[in-house]
Parts: structure tokens; sequence; C-alpha cells
């Protein structure tokens, strides 16, 4: 039996070949470049949604102050309970999968005041879940630079630890890892501050966890 020959590739079969194999590779490159890419440099289209506040710190149905008993009655019992003191006030966790809620010891109760999200079978407000795009983050609030680090703001980070500001401090801000929302409740003089912070950390352009509190400064 004659044995099978082995085609030889003549130049420009050859040429194609290595053609074809640097325009994949350079195909791969710029799909890769896209997801590790500095998020900082993205442009972003202004809108006139509103600000982050209070109201935005929600999770499914509950939202900031809901009671133990609403959070049982949503969520059903908690896995796992801790019981923390931060200063002069009593905490207990609640840990559930993908989340852990923090509420705040309140008269003879305790009403929710943190959440801590990895799961996307929970939504938070304006129908965010763990898993949306980042990028939807930033068109469902108000923006108002078209780039830069600062999405929008009357003052600076710097405002959260200035008690000189006498009014509400609202800011965001985003790096290629995170986008942060502040607003912090005026100083007065002779009383804590309470700040409200929404962050969403992302990898690959895609949210991996949502965390709000609303607290003492």
């Amino acid at each position: 039996m004659a044995k099978n020959k082995v085609k030889k590739l003549d130049k420009k079969q050859i040429i194609f070949l290595c053609v074809v194999g640097i325009i994949v590779i350079l195909s791969l490159l710029v799909i890769i470049s896209s997801l590790f890419g500095n998020f900082e440099t993205v442009k972003l289209k202004k809108n006139n949604n509103e600000i982050f506040t209070i109201k935005d710190l929600t999770i499914n149905n509950l939202k900031f102050l809901s009671t133990s008993e609403e959070v049982i009655n949503e969520l059903g019992y908690p896995k796992q309970t801790k019981k923390v003191k931060k200063g002069k006030y009593n905490y207990i966790e609640y840990y559930y999968k993908g989340l852990k809620l923090t509420l705040k010891e309140n008269y003879n109760d305790y009403v929710l005041t943190g959440a801590e999200i990895t799961s996307s079978k929970y939504k938070t407000s304006r129908n965010i879940k763990v898993g949306n795009k980042v990028l939807k983050v930033i068109d469902k609030y108000n923006v108002e630079n078209e780039s830069g680090n600062y999405i929008y703001k009357n003052y600076t980070i710097d405002a959260l630890n200035d008690n000189l500001v006498k009014d509400n401090a609202y800011f965001s801000y985003r790096n290629s890892k995170e986008i942060r929302y502040y607003n912090k409740d005026a100083v007065i003089e002779g009383s804590p501050t309470n700040r409200a912070e929404l962050r969403f950390n992302y990898r690959f352009g895609r949210i991996n966890k949502i965390t709000w509190s609303y607290d003492i400064n």
C-alpha cells in the first residue's frame, strides 16, 4: 500500500496563514484590552437623574430602618447571626447566602442600617443587581462630569472629615475597581454626623459586590 504523502504548503499559503494568525492574535488583544482597560478613561453621557440619597438604601422590599421582624418576614431566618459593638452602639449582623445585613440597636429592637450583597438573587435601588454592567449604575444616577474621577459633586471626598462643612455634602467618584456615592448630613455643632454611602465594586465591567450603609460618620 502506498504511503500518504504530506502535502507541502507553497509560499502564498504560508503567507496567507501567517496573516490570518496575526489578525486573530490582534483581535484577541483588542478584546482582552477592553476587559482590562482603564475604566477612568471611559467618556460618560451627562444626564439629569437624581443623585444618591437615603431612599436608595434598599434590598428587595426592605429599606433603611426596616425592623428585624420585617427583615425575617422578607428573607427568612438568617443562617448565622453575630453581635457587634462599635463605640457605644450595639449591632447585630444577619448572614444569608450572598448577603450580610447590619442592624443597629434601636430602643428594644434592631433596625436595618447596612447591607453587603454578593449574589444576583437580591435587587437594590434603581433595579441594580450583582452581575449587571457597571455602566448601568452610572446611567441610573445623576452624571455631571463627562470624564474624570468625579461623577457629580458639591464637595470632594475631603468633606467627609471636614467638620467645617455646614451643609449637606454629596458627591460620587469612580476608579478602576469601584464606584462610590456619598451623602453626608450637614454638621450641627455638638452632634455626631451621619453619612450615607453606596458602593459598587466591579471586575471586567460587571458588578461583583454592592455595599450600602447609613450611620454615624
